[in-house]
């Protein structure tokens, strides 16, 4: 999960007594905005394992009111055994014996694997290396948010200058 979250607006609030639903608008909007460069952005930087669950199932979502007000993005694909897969694509896992046959898709998609029989023996072969290494990290929703830390930036800009025209009018 990726979390934006806009500070200072108490600040704002004081200097401005005025215009309370207008900061909140204002914060509402930046943070609407920022979902929507955002989201496309990570799915586009996203894997894609056997399914491309993981990069279809990106939103975002605005949640808390006023002082605690923030941008969520979320990837929730999860597995037919309902795991949800997206942490461990994201960080990594420990050395663990995967269920091989949950990795079936995946070898034939990934490695070019035909044939059940020859999918299934490859799927025992990964789930073995996995229960040696583990599984390597790939912070691809870290990259995004280091790449667009300008434009952050600009459109919480743009949304105070549209703020103070309006607290000035």
């Amino acid at each position: 999960m990726i979390e934006v979250e806009l500070t200072g607006w108490k600040e704002l609030e004081t200097k401005f007594s005025r215009g309370r639903e207008y900061m909140l608008g204002a914060a509402l909007t930046a943070l609407r905005r920022l979902g929507g460069i955002l989201v496309p952005a990570i799915k586009e930087e996203t894997p894609v394992g056997a399914t491309g669950h993981l990069k279809n199932y990106t939103v975002f979502q605005v949640l808390g009111t006023a002082e605690d007000m923030r941008l969520e993005i979320r990837q929730s694909a999860a597995s037919d055994r309902g795991f949800m897969y997206g942490v461990a694509v994201r960080q990594g896992t420990r050395t663990h014996f995967p269920p091989y046959r949950a990795l079936i898709p995946w070898v034939m998609r990934k490695l070019g694997i035909s044939g059940e029989k020859e999918a299934s023996r490859v799927a025992y072969l990964v789930a073995r290396k996995i229960s040696k290494v583990g599984t390597k990290a790939n912070p691809y929703h870290v990259r995004v948010m280091e790449s667009h830390v300008g434009t952050v930036q600009q459109v919480v800009n743009e949304e105070m200058v549209n703020l103070m025209v309006r607290l000035s009018q």
